[in-house]
């Protein structure tokens, strides 16, 4: 999850989330009541919850909104002060010590949650305290867990294609050969229109949530592949719809990766998201300039663009 900043009360982002179709309700919105859950949660308070916390997640709410990050990354930090207050109950919310933000994150450590949960807890207590509280704690001397990065699987040109081949289905064989071809995330992949589409440029157009949209290419041998996947669909459709006809979700690609990945015979740990790491690596192997591989790709630096790092986040 990104690190939030707020500077002069707006909220900058640093990378994009791409989840979706997930909504969020502040339990304490007016007109609608609490949630009992929520009530019976919050109401342990000293402080009055409706008239502590609204203010403060409508802020948060809003500006996130703004910055374009996802209803699930906005639900994420919000459910991490929900938290804390749970954690602490009860608890005079203009009295919160740097001892009660320490151990409720030294709890979610026992507790074995990821990095990643400890890193958007950290960041939720300090935009809570500053926030809400109009006053920052120094939490410097809490000791984050090693976040441990497994190496990317990056595949050859060749590998790839002994995966595409190994499956049965015409859609799912064009969906990883454009994955690679494009250097496409799987949530990008899947959003994928007939409109995006430029075939005579050889481009595909990515519309971006919470990053700016950008243009990336394709290979030319799948244009006559894409002509036929395209030439009964409108340009509002999506070009790798489910079988209801609405996006295909992430899930599904992974579960029809794993099977070709399987049936293909290589003895490596791939996902789907290594179609766009070897994307990467396959152009600087073949003196792509950086800065513009990185904005093909849609990243915010150039940070691990480098052939030693085969990395392609």
């Amino acid at each position: 999850m990104p690190p939030i900043i707020l500077k002069n009360n707006k909220i900058c982002k640093h990378n994009r989330i791409s989840d979706k179709n997930l909504q969020i309700t502040n339990p304490y919105a007016s007109p609608a009541p609490p949630t009992p859950r929520f009530r019976r949660d919050f109401m342990n308070t000293t402080v009055t919850p409706p008239l502590a916390l609204t203010g403060f997640f409508d802020v948060i709410r809003n500006q996130m909104q703004m910055c374009g990050y996802s209803p699930h990354t906005i639900k994420a930090y919000i459910g991490q002060v929900q938290g804390f207050i749970r954690f602490n109950r009860p608890l005079d919310l203009k009295k919160i010590t740097e001892q009660d933000v320490m151990d409720y994150l030294n709890h979610l450590v026992e507790s074995g949650l990821s990095r990643s949960t400890i890193d958007q807890a950290v960041t939720a207590m300090e935009i809570l305290c500053r926030e809400l509280l109009e006053d920052a704690l120094d939490l410097s001397g809490f000791k984050r867990p090693l976040k441990l990065r497994p190496d990317p699987v990056v595949l050859t040109s060749e590998e790839v294609n002994q995966i595409a081949v190994s499956t049965e289905n015409p859609k799912h064989r064009l969906m990883i050969e454009l994955a690679y071809s494009a250097g496409l995330r799987v949530s990008e992949l899947v959003e994928v229109k007939v409109g995006h589409l430029n075939l005579e440029r050889l481009m595909l157009y990515v519309p971006g949530l919470g990053r700016k949209s950008r243009n990336t290419v394709f290979s030319e041998h799948l244009k006559d592949v894409l002509i036929r996947q395209i030439e009964t669909k409108d340009k509002d459709h999506y070009l790798f719809p489910s079988e209801r006809g609405g996006m295909l979700t992430t899930r599904a690609v992974a579960k029809f990766f794993k099977k070709a990945l399987g049936a293909s015979g290589l003895d490596k740990l791939a996902t789907p998201h290594s179609l766009r790491q070897s994307f990467t690596n396959s152009m600087l192997d073949q003196g792509t300039d950086p800065v513009a591989l990185q904005s093909i790709l849609g990243r915010r630096t150039l940070t691990s663009l480098s052939p030693d790092s085969k990395q392609a986040a």
